[in-house]
């Protein structure tokens, strides 16, 4: 039987720091944290920043509902125990389309996404995982646990 999701929605200052923000994740994820993305290959300086520590999992040609002519994504994650690139990806929540942080580990469900089926948001509510989404310009977190 199906779990209903519980959803809480965290407000988050109009100009949040980054200690601010990774403060709030650190409440929730005490231990590690894992980042899911697909990021645009135009992010060249968030893939050149995450360097060693971003999982590629594969390439996937998309269009991007928020990004123009049709570009490559780059699915993947990375395993963030000391919290440094949780900011960075809030500040390019905008642009990148599919972002979720965790504390689990489903690298294992990330093979199954493809072009038809890029919805990482979906892997997570079908195994029922508890994580958390950037809703719409960064105004608020919504942590989602079953």
């Amino acid at each position: 039987m199906r779990q209903i999701p519980k959803v809480k929605e965290v407000l988050l200052e109009e100009e949040i720091d980054e200690q601010g923000f990774v403060d709030i994740i650190q409440d929730i994820y005490k231990e590690d944290c894992y980042i899911y993305a697909i990021i645009p290959e135009w992010e060249e300086e968030l893939l050149n920043l995450l360097s060693n520590d971003f999982i590629l999992v594969k390439n996937i040609k998309f269009p991007l509902t928020q990004v123009f002519p049709r570009t490559t994504g780059i699915l993947g994650y990375v395993k963030d125990n000391k919290k440094q690139y949780l900011y960075e990806f809030y500040l390019r929540s905008t642009t990148i389309d599919f972002l979720v942080f965790s504390e689990s580990d489903v690298s294992q469900h990330l093979n199954h996404l493809n072009k038809k089926n890029m919805d990482i948001y979906k892997t997570f509510e079908t195994n029922e995982i508890p994580h958390i989404t950037i809703g719409h310009d960064g105004q608020w977190l919504n942590i989602v646990e079953y």
